[in-house]
């Protein structure tokens, strides 16, 4: 799944190539793309411009002059394709046509992705009703980001796993940079926040921070499926995981041997030595 730095890759790369350009009409709606917010408001657009492009966690909104955004959600294996006319493709379940003449896709195989509108988005957290629920975004100040869960985070017997992948906590990570991130610092998945204090919260949310920002600047990761694709074409950052879908490969610090642990429907990635339990 798209998670903050695939998507907000795709946020930069699509700001560049559409801010200015007109929002003309729908050209196709798969059958489950419509899933919330005002879907008869989708199927009939009247033509708007592109403002800007905003990202909400792993949501990325298309913002109109009127005030209002396309918001997109890529769901486990979507992406957004621009392309200058022709046929669309297979498994196109979105498509929305520009006065340049171009269309911009949602690509889904697996049909998990959304698009809705919104018809206020504001310029900032918490961006829309339809998002309320949402958590902070963990592209901000990570010393923010802190102070925002400090409460919820020493008040929860939840692992901190669980709880930095909630979305309604801290919005953006998935699995695959959250083991990451939880390597970086030292911490087992299965650890509780409870007792782990503020000192290891603060290092948390940095390493948060350095690792969303290192794969940004990578353009995502792409796996060997190519599930992921931005409009230039791939992510760098694969390689450079330290311990995801790295089960049974050595410690890159220790040379332990990595585990995989099956938890709360998800396999997490771990040295044994370098994250020990408390």
């Amino acid at each position: 799944m798209p998670e903050l730095p695939e998507v907000e890759t795709i946020r930069r790369q699509l700001a560049a190539r559409i801010v200015g350009d007109v929002a003309e009409t729908v050209a196709r709606l798969g059958p489950r793309v419509l899933r919330r917010g005002d879907a008869m408001g989708v199927a009939r657009m009247r033509p708007e411009r592109v403002t800007r492009v905003d990202r909400a966690g792993k949501f990325l909104a298309i913002c109109l002059e009127n005030g209002s955004a396309l918001v997109v959600h890529f769901g486990m294996s979507g992406y957004l394709r621009l392309s200058c006319g022709g046929e669309l493709g297979r498994h196109t379940q979105f498509a929305l046509t520009l006065a340049s003449g171009r269309t911009l896709a949602l690509v889904d195989p697996r049909t998990f992705g959304e698009v809705f509108l919104v018809h206020e988005w504001l310029p900032r957290w918490p961006y829309a009703p339809e998002l309320n629920g949402l958590g902070i975004d963990l592209l901000g100040d990570p010393h923010r980001v802190a102070e925002h869960v400090t409460d919820r985070f020493n008040h929860t017997q939840r692992s901190v796993k669980t709880f930095i992948m909630d979305q309604k906590v801290m919005a953006g990570l998935g699995n695959m940079y959250a083991d990451e991130v939880l390597y970086r610092v030292g911490i087992h998945p299965e650890e509780r926040c409870a007792q782990m204090g503020n000192d290891r919260l603060w290092s948390l949310t940095s390493a948060i921070h350095q690792v969303l920002e290192e794969a940004i600047d990578a353009e995502g990761s792409t796996f060997m499926d190519r599930s992921y694709r931005n409009l230039e074409g791939v992510g760098r950052y694969y390689p450079s995981l330290l311990v995801y879908q790295r089960q049974q490969r050595r410690c890159l610090l220790c040379y332990t041997v990595i585990e995989r642990l099956r938890y709360q429907g998800r396999y997490s990635h771990f040295c044994p030595k370098c994250q020990r339990r408390l």
